[in-house]
């Protein structure tokens, strides 16, 4: 099958198996009709962010081909959230057993009520940043016109901690 788009999917998790919630969201996602994951970045043991006194995540991100637009995407990604477990509602930034985020599709910019592409807050996130540059450190960021390398290079979140999981040396 021919996939029209690419995107960009973070993952993570700091419930249970953190480094198996991440591996079967990322199986789910190539498992769905109209996704195949290209890409698959290291995943990551790394500081919350936010809400500081919780476990720490795991958290890695895969490039997917996909021909379902941004808003079926992001169904079937809450989709698969829900079957491992996770319920809306939750503590924002808190613990969860899997979270699924768009982070980029295409070069497409969206703001939709459900739905912002690039996600709004990537660029101050090590947890993300650091493994998309794995897959992607020269990918261009459509708003800030800057290189995902160059984002990491200039964050200013403290030094948050994002260190190769044990299981992924």
């Amino acid at each position: 099958m021919r996939y029209k788009h690419t995107a960009y999917i973070g993952v993570g998790s700091n419930i249970g198996d953190k480094a198996s919630n991440c591996r079967k969201g990322i199986a789910a996602i190539n498992e769905c009709e109209g996704c195949m994951v290209e890409a698959q970045s290291p995943l990551y043991e790394t500081e919350p962010v936010h809400l500081e006194c919780q476990d720490w995540f795991v958290n890695g991100v895969v490039r997917i081909r996909t021909d379902l637009e941004p808003e079926t995407l992001l169904a079937r990604l809450k989709a698969i959230e829900h079957a491992m477990g996770r319920r809306p509602g939750g503590v924002r930034f808190g613990p969860r057993t899997l979270d699924l985020d768009i982070l980029f599709y295409d070069d497409r910019i969206l703001r939709t009520i459900l739905l912002q592409i690039p996600h709004p807050r990537l660029h101050e996130r090590r947890f993300v940043l650091r493994p998309l540059c794995n897959i992607a450190a020269g990918l261009t960021h459509p708003v800030f016109g800057q290189t995902i390398q160059s984002l990491l290079s200039d964050l200013k979140d403290g030094k948050k901690k994002a260190k190769l999981y044990k299981c992924d040396y």
